[in-house]
């Protein structure tokens, strides 16, 4: 498996790269434009910055309920205004009907919210509507992944989006409280659903990991310390997780395991699943990580990043408020001894982040590396 952490300190000097999450959101506001080609100009803005380069904005797009196929017939309704867009997906099949309405919301002017308010499988018989006639992944396209290679050249490590084994079927498929819900009271159908959805996730990954990205950025933010115990998640997530991570990296690609809110309780057993990095190490008040713990659970060779705050920090700080936490984040990494850590933030920077602070985090870190 390619080791993406040698691959950004390539050519480098010092220990630990930087490399902040950089979305598609602030791309399109460093250029001022809604349309601009954002897999071919993310690493401009990463070299304006000087930073190392993790290349996200490359995800390919699909349809995980599935295009119309025989006995699955698809019909889109879309109400759009400047604000909001609301998709009806309307599943038509010899058993019967199913419904989804997908929501997105604008909260600045190149982001966007998004999330299902409808969900098609609302009980076991949408399910088996679901396991008897949705067709299997559709092909997709993966040249995103392709042209970012291309643009990022030797030194960029490219990393797409994918879903995580909880977050694909509570996030396309199943309202969160109701999964949560089918595991505590019918455990038979929520395995299941787990099981179906992992195959079905896979057939999508499978079409991404062939393109060639050095790791994929696993999203895996729902089922979060705030949300789940440790027992549950040990018991109704973990395993699929595992499996999930141990199939992408039997692929030879790493796997970024990202959780940007609440973690602690989870730490322990986010350190048995394999993954080749972690993020985001989110610390009080919008995570509760304590970044000593997680240095000291997480095997040596899983490389962590994160940790710097992007929501209040960044975007309010000064300067020199910026450099002197960015220094003290550094220098307690030092002190625990571990050797793979990217110096980044809890998550991606806002449009609004004055570029005055992003300097000065990219000239701090430096300084101590």
């Amino acid at each position: 498996m390619t080791d993406f952490f040698q691959k950004l300190l390539a050519g480098k000097e010092g220990p630990f790269p930087v490399s902040p999450f950089i979305h598609v959101n602030f791309v399109k506001a460093f250029f001022q434009s809604d349309e601009v080609d954002v897999v071919t100009r993310t690493p401009e803005v990463y070299r304006h910055f000087g930073f190392d380069l993790i290349h996200r904005n490359c995800t390919p797009a699909y349809n995980p309920v599935g295009e119309s196929f025989a006995g699955w017939e698809t019909k889109n309704e879309e109400v759009r205004d400047d604000k909001t867009a609301l998709t009806t997906l309307f599943v038509k099949t010899p058993g019967g009907f199913l419904k989804q309405i997908h929501k997105q919301n604008r909260i600045s002017v190149y982001d966007y919210e998004a999330s299902p308010v409808e969900y098609p499988i609302k009980n076991r018989s949408d399910f088996e509507l679901c396991r008897r006639y949705q067709p299997p992944p559709s092909p997709i396209d993966v040249t995103p992944v392709v042209r970012a290679k291309e643009a990022a050249g030797p030194a960029g490590v490219i990393a797409p989006w994918i879903q995580g084994a909880f977050n694909f079927a509570a996030f396309y498929f199943c309202k969160l409280d109701e999964l949560l819900l089918y595991a505590m009271v019918d455990e038979p159908f929520y395995r299941e659903m787990m099981e179906y959805f992992l195959e079905r996730n896979i057939g999508y990954i499978d079409q991404i990991l062939a393109a060639g990205p050095d790791l994929v950025s696993y999203a895996a933010n729902i089922a979060n310390a705030k949300l789940v115990s440790p027992k549950f998640f040990r018991k109704f997530v973990w395993e699929y997780e595992e499996r999930l991570i141990r199939h992408i990296q039997g692929k030879g690609v790493g796997a970024l395991f990202h959780n940007c809110g609440y973690a602690a309780g989870l730490l322990s057993l986010y350190a048995g699943l394999g993954m080749s990095g972690y993020e985001s190490l989110t610390p009080p008040p919008y995570g509760d990580t304590v970044l000593e713990e997680a240095l000291a659970v997480f095997p040596e060779e899983v490389v962590l990043s994160g940790n710097l705050d992007q929501i209040e920090l960044l975007r309010k700080g000064t300067p020199g408020e910026v450099e002197a936490q960015t220094k003290n984040l550094i220098e307690t990494v030092k002190k625990s001894g571990r050797k793979r850590f990217i110096v980044a933030a809890t998550d991606y920077f806002s449009e609004d982040t004055p570029h005055e602070n992003i300097f000065a985090f990219a000239r701090a870190a430096k300084s101590m590396i």
